[in-house]
């Protein structure tokens, strides 16, 4: 089945009618969105300036990031939860849209940037915690994962507003 067939069904089924259709669910579960999106955003943007070495210098990465971490996948997992159920009321609009496939885009490259992060320099973390400047590896991929949240925001909120 092709990917547009796919949207067509999808919109169709019983599920993604009831959400367009419905006066409460589809702002309620875009404001929820928004609500997941803040929380691991912006706990994002916490533990990329502090690996970047911007903010919290006197306080340990791994302690930064640590405490943050738990937040950051609530609000991760809340926010693919409510952002799939944005996409089943409305999938052939996303399917259209540029600005859907670009978030996309940045979204996976953005989940390559936290897996190579965790998968080299998270694991070293424990020798560069309190070092200032931290290494040019973390401070790259804080760097990256900031550019790429803005992008994946960015084109979000435009597909929204269909511009």
């Amino acid at each position: 089945m092709a990917i547009l067939e796919f949207c067509q069904w999808l919109q169709e089924t019983h599920v993604g009618t009831s959400i367009r259709e419905s006066t409460l669910l589809f702002p309620v579960l875009e404001g929820s969105h928004l609500l997941g999106l803040g929380v691991s955003a912006g706990t994002i943007a916490i533990s990329d300036m502090r690996m970047m070495g911007l903010i919290f210098k006197k306080q340990k990465a791994t302690d930064v990031m640590g405490g943050l971490l738990p937040f950051t996948i609530a609000g991760f997992v809340f926010m693919m939860i409510t952002g799939a159920l944005l996409f089943w009321s409305e999938p052939i609009k996303c399917y259209e849209s540029i600005w859907f496939r670009l978030k996309v885009l940045f979204l996976i490259l953005a989940g390559a940037n936290a897996a190579i992060f965790h998968l080299t320099i998270w694991r070293t973390m424990d020798r560069w915690a309190d070092q200032l400047p931290p290494p040019a590896g973390a401070r790259w991929a804080g760097f990256m994962s900031l550019l790429l949240w803005g992008l994946v925001i960015a084109a979000g909120r435009t597909t929204a507003y269909n511009i």
